[in-house]
């Protein structure tokens, strides 16, 4: 199971990292599917997630790459420093685009039906266990 995390969080991190450097779409989400994407996101605490995640994410990303490049430690760091300032800088700029991705490809009935059981005692539960499945 925690090898199934890890892998998670890399693909994770990896679709983030490459979001950051993706231009917008030119497809534009319908605005009632947007604005569901967004509630679904601010009822899942996806804002609070990234905070906690994204961090602990790049320490192990960067962890591995010292492993494999211990010779470029000095460099790995500082491609790890500029990577969390860019994901700090265009967080919301991120936020946004993720936003946009689920209006395109989910309904907004769908969307409601996730945001309610985020906002459920269960749904809840698991937004305030995930960190801490991430970390272990």
């Amino acid at each position: 199971m925690q090898l199934r995390a890890r892998l998670l969080a890399i693909a994770v991190a990896t679709l983030a990292i490459a979001a950051i450097s993706v231009p917008t779409r030119a497809q534009s989400p319908d605005p009632a599917r947007l604005a569901a994407a967004k509630d679904m996101m601010e009822a899942s605490r996806v804002d609070k997630q990234f905070e906690q995640v994204i961090p602990h994410l790049l320490d192990r990303l960067k962890e591995s790459f010292r492993a494999v490049a211990p010779d470029k430690r000095g460099v790995i760091d500082g491609v790890f420093e500029q990577m969390q300032s860019k994901f700090i800088s265009r967080r919301g700029e991120l936020l946004d685009e993720i936003a946009a991705l689920y209006a395109l490809r989910l309904e907004a009935a769908e969307m409601k039906v996730v945001a309610e059981f985020y906002r459920s005692p269960v749904g809840s539960k698991l937004i305030d266990v995930q960190p801490q499945i991430m970390q272990d």
